[in-house]
């Protein structure tokens, strides 16, 4: 009996799904591969690497999907179990449980979420103090705890506090905002967390005509597709837009860490257009601006450095822009993808700050917002579009030979650069996907190279995902 139970102990220590570590994040298929055994020993591994830096306390929060309060519940004992006092939020959006950890002064987080992805994953974002842990840091060094073997811990138990910071939230996004005209506005939160933070904030900005669309809660997220950037997702939204004759619309996702704009006439404007407007009317010369390089268009960089603004590069991800913004102390961020940080958010994105911002600009503006940003978008770009492919590797290989005489970069993916146009790959972090942008000066050009890059990845056996 007692060699079984060892050998027992043994299999659980070394038997984790590792695949569920992805660079920024934890995410997988619940129960499948983010499996109990597996989600015990991240929390195991995260008190271990807590306390290894003097931490004592953390704060957890979960998104709305069904799954997720059975996951933290799990969480918090094995934190408690080691030692680590928790701090409990409950449900929250990603940002709300950012900002509990800097108001409570934590030493860390862990929030249960598998943002815009489908009701059957879940997965958890970590933190030490307020920043976020990627593979870079703190999500590496969990992992070889793991690999290496928890040590078994007999000290006493964390203690459990259960915290409210709504309130304090609402208060923070709220204050000292302007407006200098009536706004009419379309705010859909697709049953995710959102809806418990955007339907204290609505009643306090007295200048926003709004319209909502499923504000309640809905922990299967059937309401409609949790993934913003999917045209299912747009689809209500859109018609609600123009059938109110609204300014603009914002569609969140399900953790609120990601919000995607829409103008008066029902068009999504790409993220880093959204970063260039939100630079042009917030940053100064001499301040810093951090973007995702491999799909943000070359404009993007031309137009903010005339004007003294200072541009960083990062690859795509949530914790790189983060720490990018560290480094640089820049005071915004941006991705294509919807993210949006701001130095005044803890370097940090956040949904909701950045719908504020930008009811600011347009309540400051005479022209409406196709108009606004008209001038950003001179260049013709693809967006980013997806690949189901088999052998990412020797896709890379294969593109490094067909385009051989373009120059090229490593930063994110692969880069290549022509004087008239350029193009990125690059794996998806979160899902089996390769990840393809293009953009070109001309649209002769742009036509032409796109479906030059496109027959060359469907030769190659890539399927449209």
């Amino acid at each position: 009996m007692l060699k079984y139970i060892a050998m027992d102990v043994h299999i659980k220590k070394k038997a984790f799904h590792e695949e569920v570590f992805k660079p920024y994040d934890i995410r997988g298929f619940y129960p499948e591969k983010l499996d109990h055994n597996t989600i015990e020993l991240i929390a195991e591994a995260f008190a271990e690497f807590l306390k290894s830096g003097g931490g004592r306390n953390c704060v957890v929060g979960e998104d709305v999907r069904s799954t997720s309060p059975e996951i933290a519940e799990m969480v918090i004992e094995k934190l408690l179990a080691r030692g680590i006092g928790v701090i409990y939020v409950g449900q929250a959006t990603t940002p709300m449980h950012l900002f509990s950890v800097a108001k409570s002064k934590a030493d860390g987080g862990i929030m249960v979420t598998a943002s815009h992805n489908p009701i059957q994953f879940n997965g958890f974002k970590i933190y030490k103090g307020i920043e976020t842990q990627s593979e870079k840091t703190g999500l590496n060094k969990i992992k070889e705890i793991i690999k290496g073997g928890v040590a078994e811990y007999g000290g006493p138990r964390g203690t459990l506090t259960r915290v409210n910071f709504l309130d304090d939230y609402v208060e923070f996004l709220t204050k000292n905002i302007k407006m200098n005209k009536k706004i009419n506005a379309v705010f859909d939160v697709g049953g995710g967390a959102v809806g418990l933070v955007l339907s204290k904030i609505l009643p306090l900005l007295k200048d926003v005509n709004f319209q909502t669309l499923f504000m309640e809660p809905d922990p299967s997220l059937l309401v409609r597709e949790p993934n913003p950037f999917l045209p299912e997702a747009q689809r209500l939204i859109r018609e609600t837009i123009l059938n109110k004759k609204a300014d603009v619309g914002f569609l969140f996702d399900p953790d609120g860490d990601r919000v995607f704009v829409l103008d008066e006439k029902g068009e999504v404007i790409r993220g880093d257009g959204i970063l260039w407007l939100l630079s042009k009317k917030f940053a100064h010369p001499g301040d810093r601006v951090v973007y995702d390089y491999c799909r943000s268009s070359r404009a993007l960089v031309e137009d903010l450095e005339v004007e003294s603004i200072k541009c960083f590069r990062s690859r795509v991800g949530h914790s790189f822009i983060k720490e990018e913004m560290r480094i640089e102390d820049a005071i915004l961020g941006g991705e294509v993808s919807g993210h949006y940080y701001f130095k005044d958010f803890f370097y940090s994105d956040s949904a909701l700050f950045a719908t504020i911002k930008i009811l600011q600009v347009l309540s400051s503006s005479k022209e409406p917002l196709s108009e606004m940003m008209r001038p950003y978008f001179r260049y013709f770009h693809s967006g980013e579009i997806n690949f189901e492919v088999k052998n990412k590797g020797e896709m890379k290989s294969a593109f490094e030979e067909k385009f051989k005489d373009g120059e090229r970069d490593y930063f994110d993916g692969v880069t290549f650069r022509y004087p008239e146009w350029w193009f990125n790959i690059r794996p998806s972090g979160t899902e089996d996907l390769l990840r393809f942008v293009l953009e070109a000066k001309s649209k002769t050009v742009f036509d032409a190279k796109k479906e030059e890059v496109m027959s060359f990845l469907f030769s190659k056996g890539a399927k449209l995902a």
